[in-house]
């Protein structure tokens, strides 16, 4: 049945009769096809590739590394832990298996977590006794059938403590960490507040059927001295039914129960990396991600993904493909997590991989293909894929007119933190990434749960393999160019959409300047691919890292609330957006107007506004002394805006009627010129970098 179904899905997806735009160059204009002709329209060399996609191997191969597990019951493969090593092993055994040379696997220094498990068994409010499995978060804690008290804390802020006693006891709470806020604000919350640990039940999206016993969780991005773990919505609620029934009605009313944990995260801990490679003839590499560990079984994040990688180099090994770059296919660790006590916790694996075990692959890497994202669960209408704007001409040139054909509706966007080729991108190789696009089937389930498994989220078989296919094919395209297929004309566009009217004209001569260059750049980059000189496309590729390097180096920022990579400037614009906006109602006496929806949108006075002092003051600490020897380091110049004073005030005059605010409008005005003073200074810096890419791009062009 399974051959069957293959041979039906292959004539589905290879048989179209136009011709793709495999183009390669650094024009706008559309570039002819690397290969026409073949079965499928997209050449012989895609169609070998595509006939030699063996769907069973990728999906056993997918569904053996989802059975590794530290804990019985609901998996974990979490950093430097024995499972994530026993998976490293099997990935190792399976690239030399399919014939990949060079199989090598690295060591990398991270922080390592060990999650053995977690429950807490109580009475419930029908006088049963039952146990809840939890699950678990990048903290230690150990407790071996240890009698103590549960109380329920609401969200877990600073006011859900009024008048409640914590300490030494378990606290539960209910948060959504898309909409409200990260674990580690209450979890650190709760540790100020002499908590012996945080139980937290992550609210996820209603699905419409039987999902209550999901247990979610995320990367804590905080200390490991401030224990958190998960729980469900179906145990948090009949923890809540009991503490009803038997506490002693008041706000601090408590159970007992019984506490078992094994939670340990050990430093300077060894995960591993594991990588192999189809040699090809020049200096350079295109390089092939996935990741290795996982949050509970993960059948899709990112085994999943594993199995992308996996299947397209066991095809282009079976179709005898011989390319011109190198392919090295790299399985890192650590990539959930693998930092104690940093905002930028995750991607640590491949962040090792490129700054301390291979800086020298810097040196002609040509192109990253992420697979870590995109999963295809059934209901799926969409995918996506996330580059660099410079790619993202070539990406929908590559594989656009294959997606048009195939089930999924496909949309190309920017680069993101959230994927391990961050790093790499800052050091100069650029990235193609997997992506959901507009779906949210799968986040909506599945993301960082125990539902992440084809028994809970059953799999879209077709879309698979459509994955595996559009990533092959964009392997087997950038293997085509000689040149990288980079528009720098789209990276100084998006930029100059970035820029507010405030910036005025200062930025108009070397905008044009830099328009002009990136013409003539391109005009020399489509030069050298139609010449097929190898070694002149092997040099140019050495100076079109140099230009967007330049580019990446003073554009490139990430802001405060939700680690998101952008133009330096925009953070900067935002607050100065929501501190005019507070200042404007409050001037018409509008308090709630300007605390709600003006000020809370400032850095992180939402922070202030939910948790005390000390968990602020912890966090904001964390963020500038944590992050040396992670993808965030130097990424924020400047201190974020320090609104504690002007929330505590606002705070005791929110529901009163013509209080005086001229103090407050003094505080704003203040922050106002903080902010100003930042802008201006990020827009000098990307003015002079702009400059500097626009000089490069008229010598190199020459």
């Amino acid at each position: 049945m399974k051959k069957k179904i293959l041979a039906i899905l292959l004539s589905f997806v290879f048989a179209f009769t136009m011709f793709g735009l495999t183009g390669c160059g650094g024009s706008e204009e559309a570039a002819e096809p690397a290969e026409e002709g073949g079965e499928s329209g997209y050449g012989e060399v895609y169609d070998a590739f595509a006939g030699a996609v063996d769907m069973d191997f990728v999906k056993d191969f997918n569904q053996k590394i989802s059975e590794f597990g530290d804990d019985e019951i609901i998996g974990m493969r979490s950093a430097a832990s024995p499972a994530e090593t026993e998976t490293a092993e099997y990935v190792k055994a399976t690239m030399e298996d399919i014939g990949l040379q060079n199989v090598t696997m690295d060591d990398a220094t991270v922080d390592g977590w060990t999650f053995n498990g977690a429950s807490i068994t109580f009475k419930n409010a029908k006088g049963k006794e039952v146990t809840a499995n939890l699950g678990g978060y990048q903290t230690t804690i150990q407790a071996d059938n240890e009698e103590v008290e549960l109380v329920y804390v609401g969200r877990g802020t600073e006011a859900d403590y009024n008048g409640i006693d914590v300490k030494g006891k378990l606290v539960l709470f209910e948060i959504n960490q898309e909409e409200d806020w990260w674990i580690n604000y209450p979890a650190v919350q709760a540790k100020n507040k002499g908590a012996l640990c945080a139980i937290a039940m992550r609210e996820m999206v209603d699905m419409g059927d039987d999902t209550g016993d999901r247990i979610g969780v995320q990367d804590i991005c905080g200390p490991a001295d401030a224990p958190a773990l998960a729980i469900s919505n179906k145990d948090c609620k009949a923890l809540k039914r009991a503490i009803k029934k038997y506490g002693d009605g008041s706000i601090e009313a408590s159970i007992k129960v019984k506490f078992n944990a094994d939670s340990k995260v050990t430093e300077n801990a060894t995960s591993h990396n594991v990588w192999g490679e189809i040699p090809g003839k020049t200096p350079e590499t295109i390089f092939v991600f996935s990741h290795m560990d996982g949050y509970f079984h993960s059948a899709y994040d990112d085994a999943q993904g594993c199995g992308i990688s996996m299947g397209i180099a066991k095809a282009l090994i079976d179709s005898d493909y011989v390319p011109d770059k190198t392919i090295r296919f790299c399985f890192h660790g650590a990539e959930e997590w693998g930092r104690e006590g940093s905002e930028y916790d995750w991607s640590v694996g491949a962040y090792e991989e490129i700054v301390n075990n291979h800086p020298d692959w810097v040196d002609g890497g040509f192109c990253i293909v992420n697979n870590d994202g995109g999963y295809t669960v059934e209901g799926a209408e969409y995918k996506g894929i996330n580059c660099a704007p410079e790619l993202k001409k070539f990406v929908k040139s590559s594989v656009g007119e294959m997606n048009k054909a195939g089930k999924f509706e496909w949309s190309y966007n920017p680069p993101s933190t959230g994927t391990e080729d961050f790093m790499w991108a800052r050091k100069g190789i650029p990235a193609i990434v997997c992506a959901d696009g507009d779906a949210t089937n799968y986040d909506d389930r599945a993301y960082h749960s125990s539902y992440d498994s084809w028994e809970y989220t059953p799999l879209d078989e077709e879309g698979y393999q459509e994955l595996v296919n559009t990533f092959g094919k964009l392997v087997i395209d950038l293997d085509a160019c000689n040149v990288r297929p980079m528009n720098f004309t789209a990276r100084i566009k998006e930029f100059e959409n970035s820029l507010s009217e405030d910036a005025g004209d200062q930025f108009d001569e070397t905008l044009a300047k830099a328009y002009d260059a990136a013409d003539a750049f391109s005009a020399k980059i489509d030069e050298v691919e139609k010449s097929g000189d190898k070694d002149a496309a092997v040099e140019l590729n050495k100076e079109i890292q140099e230009v967007y390097l330049a580019f990446e180096d003073s554009l490139v920022g990430l802001d405060f609330m939700d680690v998101n990579c952008e133009d330096r400037n925009l953070m900067y614009q935002e607050n100065l957006e929501c501190i005019n906006g507070a200042i404007k109602a409050l001037k018409k006496g509008n308090i709630q107007e300007a605390y709600d929806d003006w000020i809370s949108g400032i850095d992180w006075a939402w922070y202030d506004m939910m948790f005390d002092e000390e968990t602020c003051d912890y966090m904001e600490n964390q963020l500038f002394e944590k992050r040396d020897d992670t993808w965030g380091e130097g990424m924020i110049e400047f201190p974020h805006a320090d609104t504690r004073a002007l929330v505590d005030s606002l705070k005791l005059k929110y529901d009163d009627e013509n209080e005086d605010v001229s103090e407050e409008i003094e505080m704003l005005k203040t922050l106002k010129a903080e902010q100003t003073n930042y802008l201006n200074e990020i827009y000098a810096s990307e003015l002079e970098g702009l400059d500097k890419a626009a000089e490069l791009m008229q010598k190199y062009a020459k």
